[in-house]
């Protein structure tokens, strides 16, 4: 197989095995780096999800803080509200009182001034006059209290309502207030459930064993439509001495391009011997190896308080080649990342086959006329080569009837020179045959032959240069 350096355009010419390892290596780097940029990914994505629901709690806060000094500046303006109507309502008091007061006066003086006028006319009916007036001084006054009364009932009403409306306003920020720290504690500790359920398995996964989650997730992202071809059945061939828990295998043209040994390990929060992920590292890379899978993945909750493996997928690589371990939660986005990176290779690796075929279909004429030309002349030589064993068995045998039979001797020299003749002859037409059958003399004197040959190799340059 030929390929062209594409810096120098050199080509030089590499067989199947080097031709695997270069693939390997460009999907290996290829992996490397879309492994770095997955775990950049999801760094990001996981700060930024923090970040927002730091922004979404300040801003509830906040709201409800705005909410709080709403109702608290409606409250101070019904206090002020009803202040300045208990103010008014004393000062038209005041001025009511003032009125009744120059009334009075004013009546007085005038029934002065009539008196003297006309005291020796009305002095007679001065005592009834004075009687009227005096009971209507009193219904007046009588009047004036009972008004005055319902004022000062009215406005001990107004009191009592400021009052109540103040001890109102007062339990509603208390209860605001008291309300605004259950949400914040309640908020707190659902945050830190939150935290908590990152690093171990989920609720709905309590009362179920870590791999039944595993093939459920896995089935349900099958029955959306990913990985249809895709093979993920538990391991149960134990002829090694041990095995796995699941075996993953993708294929595309229906060849295999990349196979994922799983390895689940659970563990109760109460356990009092408490296990190490690394623990488990050595026996996945031995049953990987035993059942010809690329990949390994250990699906882990322990060490639940370990931040390293709490940010996700764990490239275990500088221990055991192609291994990662993963919290269960990212399962899925491990199988992901590595069959799309797989894929990426697996797809370059068939379109250059592809391209390998078509150039061998358009030189096929050419390679079946050359093809046919080696054949003749290896089939010409081993011809030779038959008949040349045969005639130095003849010579042998007749080198031993020439002792035993001297009397023919003569004519078995003749017979015995014929042979060598003929020898030499078919050594040289054999040596004719592996100089001169050769395409350069075959097309001697022919130009159409020979300019279909210079057409087919500058064609199949080209290609190799593609």
């Amino acid at each position: 197989m030929k390929l062209q350096c594409p810096h120098c355009k050199t080509t030089f010419q590499v067989d199947e095995s080097e031709y695997a390892a270069i693939a390997a290596q460009v999907r290996g780097a290829e992996l490397e780096k879309e492994v770095s940029r997955r775990v950049t990914e999801l760094e990001q994505r996981y700060t930024a999800e923090a970040e927002a629901a730091r922004l979404k709690q300040m801003h509830e806060l906040q709201e409800r803080e705005a909410l709080k000094d709403r109702e608290a500046a409606e409250l101070r303006l019904q206090v002020e509200r009803l202040t300045m109507q208990v103010s008014s309502f004393q000062t038209e008091k005041a001025a009511e009182m003032a009125k009744h007061e120059a009334d009075a006066r004013e009546k007085m003086a005038r029934l002065k001034e009539s008196k003297d006028l006309e005291i020796n006319d009305l002095r007679s009916k001065l005592l009834s006059v004075d009687a009227r007036h005096a009971l209507a001084m009193e219904k007046e006054r009588s009047a004036s209290r009972e008004s005055l009364m319902q004022k000062e009932q009215a406005l001990a009403e107004l009191t009592l309502k400021l009052k109540n409306a103040e001890v109102a306003a007062e339990n509603k920020i208390h209860e605001i207030n008291e309300r605004n720290s259950v949400l914040l504690r309640a908020k707190d500790e659902e945050i830190e459930h939150y935290k908590d359920m990152k690093s171990r398995l989920s609720t709905k996964l309590l009362g179920e064993t870590l791999e039944i989650h595993c093939r459920n997730v896995f089935d349900r992202a099958r029955s959306y439509g990913q990985f249809i071809n895709a093979y993920f059945e538990k391991d149960n061939d134990a002829s090694g001495g041990s095995k796995g828990d699941f075996i993953f295998r993708d294929y595309l043209d229906g060849r295999e391009f990349i196979s994922i040994m799983f390895e689940m390990k659970n563990e109760d929060e109460n356990s009092v011997n408490k296990h190490r992920n690394a623990d488990f590292l050595d026996k996945l890379h031995r049953d990987r190896v035993a059942k010809n899978c690329e990949y390994a993945v250990l699906v882990s909750t322990l060490e639940a308080d370990s931040e390293l493996y709490n940010e996700g997928i764990v490239d275990v690589s500088y221990r055991y080649d192609k291994m990662y371990v993963v919290r269960p939660q990212f399962f899925m986005a491990v199988i992901s990342m590595l069959s799309r990176t797989a894929r990426r290779g697996a797809e370059k690796l068939i379109s250059l086959n592809h391209e390998l075929e078509v150039a061998r279909a358009q030189s096929i004429d050419v390679t079946k006329f050359e093809e046919k030309c080696n054949k003749f002349v290896m089939s010409f030589s081993k011809l030779v080569e038959s008949h040349i064993a045969k005639q130095d068995d003849a010579l042998a045998r007749l080198d031993k009837e020439i002792e035993q039979v001297e009397k023919h001797a003569e004519n078995l020299r003749k017979i015995r020179s014929l042979f060598e003749t003929s020898k030499q002859k078919l050594l040289k037409a054999n040596e004719m045959a592996e100089t001169d059958l050769t395409i350069k003399k075959l097309t001697y004197g022919n130009p159409t032959m020979r300019k279909k040959f210079e057409d087919a190799r500058k064609e199949d340059l080209t290609h190799e240069g593609d």
